[in-house]
């Protein structure tokens, strides 16, 4: 019950981040350690999976896939969505420095810890370091979309789209909402619980989900040392994606107050990874 209960908290932890542009729950899931784990349960959701349990071999179908594991995870962000998405957008629109300082100093204070601290840099490190550097480059030239009328076509769209950054560490899945032009849109539809939006999009979630994961899966298997330079990457540039503002610069505090949010924010980011390697240390649940 202990493994599963600290697995539901980190749920927690990666809803959070998901809700906030520029923040991965890939991200968070590769620093709680639980990422590649999560991309090889949701990859035992095939074919062999159904087959068991229309075979009525449930039970073992189910533990066989890791499922308690995924589920547990995938409450947690659900309780976390549903009961921080208000609070989330009142920091974000009242205290935007803290928040963009205390996940820039989550992500860069992660790099210095396992998984994502590299023991080795070498020639295969480097080229997906660089691979990573092509990709958010070409997303800091993306401008966003202002919000419009969307038909329900492109909401399952846009849900696809994102759940493939979500994979990924260091793309934020609410940032590709915040680039198509329906980030504001989907927030007001989880506050006020709009069922028909919200079907619409985690049907292309599930559908990006099923489709793409598998080829991380394949990426980790056989790539592994390229992998893991390609997610340092994407994690160090995701910081000053951040910090991009409307018009798609570095957006600084503008008064002393700021200032001081900021570097309060950056210390409880900090502090928060020191916390969370603690808790990883306590409860072995990988």
């Amino acid at each position: 019950m202990k493994p599963y209960l600290s697995i539901f908290f980190k749920g927690i932890i990666m809803g959070v981040a998901e809700l906030i542009p520029g923040v991965s729950g890939g991200t968070i899931a590769l620093i709680l350690g639980i990422y590649e784990r999560l991309i090889r349960t949701i990859s035992n959701i095939n074919f062999i999976f159904f087959k068991g349990i229309l075979n009525g071999n449930l039970k073992h179908s189910w533990v066989q896939s890791d499922l308690n594991f995924l589920l547990s995870l995938l409450f947690g962000m659900a309780v976390s969505v549903l009961s921080f998405s208000s609070i989330i957008i009142f920091f974000f629109y009242n205290f935007p420095f803290f928040l963009k300082a205390f996940f820039s100093g989550l992500l860069l204070t992660s790099l210095f810890y396992k998984p994502l601290k590299p023991e080795v840099i070498d020639k295969k490190f480097f080229l997906g370091f660089l691979l990573a550097c092509l990709i958010t480059t070409l997303a800091w030239n993306i401008q966003p979309n202002e919000f419009k009328e969307v038909s329900l076509i492109y909401i399952f769209f846009g849900g696809f789209v994102a759940v493939c950054a979500f994979i990924l560490p260091g793309i934020s899945g609410s940032f590709i909402l915040l680039l198509l032009g329906i980030y504001e849109l989907i927030i007001l539809s989880i506050k006020e619980f709009n069922l028909v939006i919200l079907s619409s999009l985690l049907s292309g979630c599930l559908l990006g989900l099923l489709l793409f994961i598998r080829l991380v899966k394949r990426a980790y298997e056989d790539y592994s040392e390229y992998l893991l330079g390609f997610f340092f990457s994407l994690v160090l540039l995701s910081i000053p994606l951040l910090w991009k503002s409307q018009e798609w610069k570095i957006s600084l505090p503008n008064y002393q107050l700021g200032y001081i949010e900021a570097f309060l924010g950056l210390i409880m980011g900090v502090l928060c990874i020191f916390l969370i390697q603690k808790l990883s240390s306590t409860f072995q649940d990988t």
